[in-house]
């Protein structure tokens, strides 16, 4: 079983690639070419696997394909380039885009949680059960380990002196380190977490989830368990001449959302050979992130909230400042 990778946009890969936004100008040659709706190499992704099969999506727009991309430099070249017009992305990076320039819009949030805290030890029950502990993370700086640092601070423990963190560049690179005894507790997106319980369960070693980052940071907004991590986020090109496309999208996701609901099983089947990952892992690790498609528009408020906590600790997270409203487009 490989390990899965979950690439983060990096902000300040953004900002350097913003300066490629003049390539703009070849939006029309792929305008002209199948829409590709592209996903991130995780389980929130079975929904877009799901989605571009849609009898009414093909309708509309056919030829419509599901691709992966892998990495920060992939994502901002896209964009820059107009071959990104319809693309999975976490929510902070889409605000960041979108308040450095680029145009992009938000679609949607198709998932609410995707972070969890494993260990093991099953004694650890609270936040304050992690002090003296060496934490596994990955992302420094980024909304993941700003999240974590959240959470700390609200259960009254300094991030810097009350635990040990540790940081490797990816989720995927954490979990082998993890189950090799690297540290005390790993904190770990999902696949990731589901990996990691699915290799020690094969290894005969104790491995837990034992915390909920959701619903620890819904216990400081008041607004329950529900952090809108991930969405689809549209360019303005696509938005303002085919419109009709992004309402079937939207569509689609919603309805590949209550199919998956009803059919983890074959979801998992479906997408494992888009995803690389194995469907044994995909189906264990959709109950653990939260998928609810909900138009950008109307997530505003939830959206907000998350981006001004991020924004207690580092305000350059989206760009300075709360996008525009323009900035949500579903």
């Amino acid at each position: 079983m490989t390990s899965p990778q979950h690439p983060l946009v990096n902000r300040r890969e953004v900002v350097c690639g913003l300066a490629a936004l003049p390539m703009l100008d070849l939006t029309r040659a792929f305008a002209a070419e199948p829409l590709t709706l592209w996903g991130i190499p995780a389980t929130p992704s079975a929904l877009f696997v799901r989605a571009v099969t849609s009898e009414r999506l093909q309708q509309i727009a056919p030829g419509t394909r599901f691709q992966l991309w892998k990495s920060t430099d992939q994502m901002r070249a896209g964009i820059a380039s107009g071959q990104f017009r319809l693309f999975a992305t976490s929510t902070y990076a889409a605000a960041n885009f979108f308040n450095r320039g680029a145009g992009t819009r938000m679609l949607n949030v198709v998932t609410w949680g995707v972070l969890y805290v494993m260990a093991r030890d099953p004694a650890i029950r609270s936040v304050t059960d992690l002090a003296g502990r060496s934490i596994l993370l990955s992302n420094k700086n980024e909304a993941p380990d700003l999240l974590f640092r959240l959470v700390l601070r609200r259960a009254g423990l300094d991030p810097d002196r009350d635990v040990r963190c540790e940081y490797v560049g990816s989720p995927g690179e954490a979990v082998p380190l993890f189950l090799a005894g690297r540290s005390d507790v790993a904190v770990l997106h999902e696949p990731a977490a589901t990996t990691a319980l699915l290799r020690a369960r094969q290894e005969g070693r104790p491995v837990y989830r034992v915390l909920d980052i959701a619903e620890l940071y819904g216990r400081h907004t008041g607004r329950g368990a529900r952090i809108p991590q991930v969405g689809l986020a549209v360019s303005a090109e696509l938005l303002d001449t085919q419109p009709e496309i992004v309402a079937a999208v939207q569509a689609t996701c919603v309805e590949a959302s209550n199919w998956i609901a009803a059919h983890p099983r074959e979801a998992a089947e479906l997408a494992a050979p888009a995803l690389g990952l194995p469907a044994e892992v995909i189906a264990a690790s959709l109950p653990h992130v939260r998928l609810d498609v909900v138009p950008a528009r109307q997530a505003r408020d939830d959206i907000e909230v998350y981006f001004k906590n991020l924004m207690e600790l580092d305000p350059g997270i989206v760009g300075g400042r709360l996008p525009a409203p323009a900035f949500y487009a579903g």
